[in-house]
């Protein structure tokens, strides 16, 4: 058993040191998934990010953002403030993340030789051709679901969202559209999906730090809340056409693609119609999203700023309450 353990976790070591050394310096270099292998790449990509995320937000992020909203009228204990700083650091690592996952996705994916027209998605699926990746996309590919896994489990450690639920349905599904496109050789459509979900949440959560430095300054620094209220208002109107754009116009043709134009190609199994009802289950929730976005846009244009009502923490009202009370 020992000697098995170390012959597994030797192999786990020279393909982690393969695909890391094919995200910095990409190639041709191409090979086929390697499920008893990745598995524990993928375990150890998770837990990495993991441990980025919340080390980088405890040791820099939340020190940070008790200095950025802390005035002196701020009362650093309290329940309200406390909550404002957790929401910061929410928001900062996930621009965090989904920036620099927008940049890797921009970098790899578009230099795929297959990327366009659509019907090379599909094209050589049969034959068993799209088994094979080339090993920059397979690194990206395992990060990408390592990231979305260690998120299901950072949201249950943090306040709960109004949309808790969707959120973690989101996170569950792109896990399993992730690993059984993986596995089954959709990987061409899985990467195009990775590349169209993520660039529209860096500018939503750069408008949320906007919001909350705002908030926090509003009853000392009135100009400069008025800046930051001003700032994170067209930074939203950025997010709202980028989401409409890449996830409610763009990603429809992904899912009509895998619906219809694989069909050409060749006959679907169970597999393969797992993967067509996990996409257009994605989309579903991007509807549901972009119904939320029409509210807050609806209230920009009517009451003149922006409210974010798609991921509040639930105990926020009560936490604002709480300190009006103490006041």
């Amino acid at each position: 058993l020992g000697r098995r353990s170390l012959t597994m976790w030797t192999a786990v070591s020279a393909e982690l040191a393969k695909l890391g050394g094919a995200l910095l310096a990409p190639s041709p270099a191409r090979s086929a998934p390697n499920p008893s292998v990745d598995g524990y790449v993928a375990a150890v990509f998770c837990v990495a990010l993991f441990a980025l995320n919340w080390g980088i937000r405890l040791a820099i992020v939340t020190p940070l953002a008790r200095w950025t909203m802390t005035t002196a009228k701020t009362k650093p204990q309290s329940r309200a403030f406390q909550a404002k700083v957790v929401r910061f650091s929410q928001s900062a690592m996930e621009a965090l993340f989904y920036g620099g996952f927008t940049v890797l996705g921009a970098f790899i994916v578009p230099a795929q030789p297959w990327i366009w027209p659509s019907k090379h998605w599909w094209i050589g699926f049969s034959t068993g051709e799209h088994a094979v990746m080339r090993d920059d996309l397979r690194c990206y590919y395992l990060l990408y679901g390592a990231r979305y896994f260690q998120g299901m489990i950072s949201v249950l450690l943090e306040p709960k969202r109004k949309d808790f639920v969707e959120m973690q349905v989101h996170h569950v599904v792109t896990v399993a559209v992730v690993a059984i496109s993986y596995l089954y050789g959709w990987n061409r459509i899985g990467a195009v999906v990775m590349l169209l979900l993520d660039p529209a949440d860096v500018p939503l959560h750069l408008a949320k730090l906007q919001k909350h430095v705002g908030e926090a300054h509003a009853a000392v620094h009135p100009r400069f809340s008025a800046a930051c209220t001003f700032g994170a208002d067209r930074t939203f109107e950025v997010f709202a056409v980028l989401f409409f754009v890449t996830r409610v116009a763009m990603y429809p043709y992904v899912c009509w693609s895998a619906h219809v134009e694989a069909t050409r190609y060749f006959p679907k199994g169970l597999p393969e119609w797992t993967c067509v009802v996990l996409l257009e289950t994605l989309y579903a929730l991007q509807c549901y999203w972009f119904s939320l976005i029409i509210k807050v846009a609806i209230k920009l244009i009517t009451k003149g700023h922006a409210e974010d009502v798609r991921s509040d923490d639930e105990e926020e009202e009560d936490g604002d309450a709480a300190a009006d009370k103490e006041d």
